[in-house]
């Protein structure tokens, strides 16, 4: 029950910003594009424009990413059950099919 009701989550959570994107309309400025693109080895001293984007740029945007990569995988070990769950599921499966019941 609570496997399904993580799915469900996710597939609303899913369908949530997928709508989210597809209605919202924004037209982007290339000023900004055009200011990074130009200016990275002067504003950061870096000589790459992708290192300087992602880490001088955009920092604080990659470490939230990164956060919610953790959370994410928390989140994961919170609602999967552990291998001993599994087990028992298991074998309590496998005795309903030697009663001849039907575990639905």
């Amino acid at each position: 029950m609570r496997l399904a009701l993580s799915a469900l989550f996710v597939a609303a959570v899913f369908l949530m910003v997928t709508f989210i994107t597809n209605t919202h309309d924004e037209e982007l400025h290339p000023f900004l594009y055009d200011y990074m693109t130009e200016r990275f080895e002067e504003d950061t001293a870096a000589r790459n424009a992708v290192a300087a984007i992602l880490l001088n740029y955009r920092m604080y945007d990659t470490m939230f990413e990164a956060l919610i990569l953790l959370a994410a995988i928390i989140g994961m070990n919170q609602f999967l059950p552990v291998p001993s769950e599994l087990q028992s599921l298991r074998q309590r499966d496998a005795q309903d099919l030697d009663q001849g019941g039907d575990r639905t």
